[in-house]
């Protein structure tokens, strides 16, 4: 029995069309359209494991297939002898794609042989029309990065995409990337211009509160984050809670959980609150130490990501309650909601049961742009399609501007854990200027300045992404 490809060489197969992506989106004149086309389609095939025909969202009752690996294998064999040295290893772009031109017309005879056959084996499963559309159409998946204000961005790059019809088929988000891309999952058809005049609306109550002082599932922290404004926006029109298996998107919010045998071991400074009057000198400055002290969490040591929405038990806790739990920022932010939901509490006791973890944190300490998070949920069926191009944002990196300076070293650790999500995006959105991390409750003009940087830099991305996503189409 013939295995289905390793991870590794998924990552390598998925690395090499976008390699082919950027050289053809350079140079064009380079290559024909129709070796193009061939070279995507074969590159596609190549990655056939498992998929639902028709996407899950679009094709209600349709079961996953698992595609004959013994007529897929020897044509990624042949394909990856033949492509992986122009592709991954040449860096001039015209050679690059003159080499895999080059290269073509025996690849091409192996997919004339082995696509007929696959149609032959899997007649009862997928039609060509399903297995066309699986190898040619990506998913758009998207990984929003924490980084507290500074991810105000990510709304104007949001808007940009939509305005070119573009809309995540999938969004997996971390802190302030849960929290956005919360509101962004809730339609494909979101008023994004209301959503701005929402979040201009924000009061400082309806945000936070002075600390909770009691049983919680997070940390002590400076601040109360109850989100009392978001639990009033997140209902149904009855008035019930929105929960995870509500979204039109399907969406997944990334916590951190402090591993239980490290957490009595932690500074006593971490596992309180400090009262002090906010908007004094003296909160800013315990605000400041404290946001400094987030390097203790950033070790796979002390925390564990856990994935909310991953599994149908966790899809039924409230949309909000997510959102808080995953931008609880370790002592800095506690998140306590003004009335508790059982099912949420039940799933949330589980799940520090489980995992042997003490108390839930900001998920950007785990996994601060989660992308690999994202690329695993893809391969196991989250949402059929195997076929995905991974759109990464992240807006906490060092910024040498006065307003980001005093964080430069949180952002460098952060930074440390990008290499390990690096092999698992296509792209890497990286937002600059933004506004402050700290800048958590931004006025009117803030948030239109930072709508503005997010759709300027999504506007530079347009022509790789658009390219990426064109759904490609075997040559006659």
């Amino acid at each position: 029995m013939i295995a289905e490809p390793t991870q590794r060489t998924l990552l390598k197969l998925q690395r090499m069309e976008m390699a082919l992506v950027r050289g053809w989106l350079a140079h064009p004149e380079a290559l024909s359209q129709r070796h193009y086309q061939h070279l995507r389609y074969l590159l596609g095939f190549a990655r056939l494991t498992r998929f639902v025909p028709g996407g899950a969202a679009q094709v209600a009752g349709r079961k996953e297939v698992e595609v004959d690996a013994a007529i897929v294998a020897p044509l990624r064999e042949l394909l990856l002898r033949a492509l992986y040295r122009p592709l991954h290893r040449e860096q001039d772009l015209r050679a690059r794609l003159r080499q895999s031109a080059a290269a073509l017309a025996p690849l091409v005879a192996a997919l004339d042989d082995a696509r007929p056959r696959l149609l032959a084996r899997h007649q009862a499963d997928f039609s060509a029309a399903e297995l066309d559309a699986e190898v040619g159409h990506k998913a758009l998946v998207t990984i929003a990065g924490g980084g507290g204000g500074s991810g105000y961005v990510y709304i104007g790059a949001a808007a940009r995409l939509r305005a070119e019809g573009l809309s995540s088929d999938y969004l997996v988000g971390a802190s302030i990337g849960a929290l956005i891309g919360a509101f962004l999952a809730r339609s494909r058809q979101l008023d994004i211009e209301a959503l701005m005049a929402w979040a201009k609306s924000l009061s400082l109550r309806g945000i936070f509160a002075r600390p909770h002082l009691g049983s919680s599932n997070t940390l002590p922290g400076l601040l109360r984050l109850h989100l009392k404004s978001m639990h009033r926006a997140l209902v149904h029109p009855d008035g019930s809670p929105l929960r995870l298996s509500d979204l039109e998107i399907p969406y997944e919010a990334v916590i951190a959980g402090v591993r239980r045998r490290v957490y009595d071991h932690l500074p006593a400074t971490l596992k309180t609150f400090v009262s002090a009057e906010r908007g004094s000198a003296r909160f800013s400055r315990l605000l400041a130490e404290r946001m400094l002290m987030l390097g203790t969490f950033i070790n796979p040591h002390v925390v564990q990501p856990l994935v909310l929405g991953r599994d149908p038990n966790t899809r039924r806790m409230r949309v909000v309650d997510a959102v808080g739990l995953s931008a609880a920022i370790p002592a800095v932010l506690q998140y306590e909601p003004p009335t508790r939901d059982a099912i949420t509490d039940a799933i949330l006791q589980n799940l520090r049961q489980t995992h042997d973890v003490a108390l839930l944190v900001d998920g950007g300490v785990a996994a601060n742009v989660p992308a690999r998070i994202a690329w695993e949920g893809v391969q196991a069926g989250r949402i059929g399609t195997r076929n995905a191009f991974f759109l990464a944002l992240d807006c906490f990196h060092p910024q040498f501007e006065p307003s980001h300076l005093w964080l430069y070293p949180v952002t460098q650790i952060i930074q440390m854990q990008l290499r390990q999500q690096r092999p698992y995006f296509d792209w890497l959105m990286r937002f600059e200027p933004t506004l402050s991390p700290v800048n958590l409750l931004p006025s009117a003009a803030d948030f239109d300045r930072a709508y503005h940087w997010g759709w300027q830099q999504a506007d530079v991305t347009m022509p790789f992404l658009k390219m990426a996503l064109e759904p490609v189409r075997l040559p006659d």
